[in-house]
């Protein structure tokens, strides 16, 4: 039986996030909505919500889902913790599992965050944070003959540093770097035919990276109108390349309601087999997302 049928914990995390929200109405709470779309009739869903259990501990919940014509659905969820032990460190924590109909993927991950601007007291912020995390895949179907014995673990450790430059502009980058307890470039190439090239964590995890570079920026042009520009560039295992150029636009409508536009221009190289033969062309294409987040 398929891991990820009708009954799968994946889909308790949808409902999870609607249950939850109701019963916080004594603590601050943040949730927000993201519609997309993109090419061959891609649709995504995505929903999170951030919800204070202390002064210094809060709840994070997240479940995206994508559907694309031909190809099978990308579900992902997400359940974590956040800490704010001192005003120089935070830390993190996230279960996540993800699934695509080929693999099931079950990921552990956390993160330390310094703001290193408060040794120096300094007017400008600047963060640089460190992040571990160790994913397992297994065959979503364990019938499926290509990978009836698939089992891998998968480790990504990162580093990225946020800068400050006036007190409405930074600047941010990421460095991640991934290694594999198994040498999967054949299996992978023959089962990754149908994934797509989005700015998505769950399609990354899914294309077997081997490293990523991100940098950004994030301005904020008036107090109710943010803007963020962001560039991403992913090596995978099979040596194709995936690059991600996004903006963004973010509105604070209220007090408690923000609007955000987004569009994401991906590239992705054509995926070679060891023959020389092209089993994936080239790719150019462009998806949107909106998003309302209420806070209360």
């Amino acid at each position: 039986m398929p891991v990820y049928d009708k009954s799968s914990r994946l889909r308790a995390y949808a409902g999870a996030l609607l249950f939850i929200l109701p019963t916080l109405a004594s603590a601050e709470a943040y949730s927000a909505l993201s519609l997309g779309s993109g090419p061959d009739g891609y649709r995504s869903y995505a929903l999170k919500a951030d919800a204070d259990l202390s002064k210094s501990v809060q709840l994070n919940l997240d479940y995206f889902l994508a559907r694309s014509s031909g190809v099978d659905d990308v579900r992902q969820g997400g359940l974590g913790l956040s800490w704010n032990a001192t005003e120089l460190i935070s830390t993190n924590y996230r279960y996540s599992e993800t699934g695509d109909g080929i693999f099931a993927v079950k990921g552990n991950e956390g993160g330390l965050a310094f703001a290193l601007d408060t040794l120096w007291q300094g007017e400008l912020q600047t963060s640089f944070d460190l992040g571990y995390g160790s994913f397992k895949y297994k065959a979503a179907n364990p019938q499926t003959v290509a990978a009836s014995n698939f089992v891998l673990t998968q480790s990504r450790g990162s580093y990225g540093l946020s800068q400050d430059l006036t007190s409405s502009l930074t600047l941010y980058g990421s460095h991640d770097q991934y290694t594999y307890d198994r040498n999967v470039k054949a299996l992978a190439l023959f089962l990754l035919k149908r994934t797509r090239n989005t700015s998505k964590a769950a399609f990354s995890l899914l294309a077997f990276p081997d490293k990523t570079n991100t940098l950004g920026m994030n301005w904020k042009t008036t107090d109710t109108v943010q803007l963020d520009v962001s560039f991403s560039k992913t090596t995978t295992l099979l040596d194709q390349q995936l690059k991600n150029t996004m903006i963004g636009i973010d509105y604070q409508a209220g007090d408690n309601l923000n609007l955000g536009l987004a569009v994401t221009r991906s590239t992705a190289s054509a995926m070679v087999n060891n023959s020389g033969v092209t089993v994936q062309p080239e790719t150019l294409d462009n998806y949107w997302e909106v998003t309302a987040g209420w806070l209360f």
